[in-house]
C-alpha cells in the first residue's frame, strides 16, 4: 500500500509562512514600520524589486503546485522554492553590490536589517527551512 499525501504538508504550510512574510516588515522593530517584500515589488526598483518579486512568485507558484499535479515529471515544487529561495539571495546580492565578502557582509547586515530583524524576514526563512524540509520529506 503506498503512503496517503494530505493537501496540507510541511511543504505547503513552508510556504504559505514565505508568502505571508513578504507582507510582514523585515526590518524595523518586530511589528513597526519596516518595508515589506510586497512594498519592495510596489514602490521598489531595479535589483531589490526582481528579487522580491521572485521570491514571492515562487512561494505562489509552489502553494498552487500543492494542489495541482502536472503529468510532466518535472520536480515542480522543488523548482519553486528554488525561484523562491534564488529571488532572497538576490536581494542579498543586490545589497552587498558583489563587492569583496568580508566588507559587504557588514554593510549589508547594516542596511538590510537596521536596528532589529523584524518578524517579516524570520518568517521567511522559517518558511523556506520548512518548506525544504516538507519537499525532503514527500519527495519519492
Amino acid at each position: 500500500m503506498g503512503k496517503k499525501s494530505s493537501p496540507i504538508s510541511l511543504y505547503l504550510i513552508g510556504l504559505v509562512l514565505v508568502a505571508v512574510g513578504c507582507f510582514l516588515p523585515l526590518t524595523g522593530t518586530s511589528f513597526g514600520s519596516g518595508r515589506s517584500a510586497f512594498d519592495a515589488i510596489t514602490n521598489g526598483s531595479g535589483d531589490i524589486k526582481v528579487g522580491s518579486i521572485l521570491a514571492l512568485a515562487g512561494a505562489v507558484a509552489g502553494i498552487i503546485f500543492s494542489f495541482v499535479s502536472l503529468k510532466a515529471k518535472l520536480p515542480v515544487k522543488l523548482l519553486s522554492l528554488i525561484v523562491s529561495i534564488a529571488g532572497g539571495v538576490y536581494v542579498v546580492l543586490s545589497y552587498l553590490n558583489l563587492a569583496p565578502w568580508a566588507k559587504s557582509l557588514t554593510k549589508f547586515a547594516h542596511q538590510a536589517v537596521g536596528t532589529h530583524i523584524a518578524i517579516g524576514l524570520i518568517v521567511i526563512l522559517a518558511g523556506w527551512v520548512i518548506a525544504l524540509v516538507g519537499w525532503l520529506q514527500t519527495r519519492n
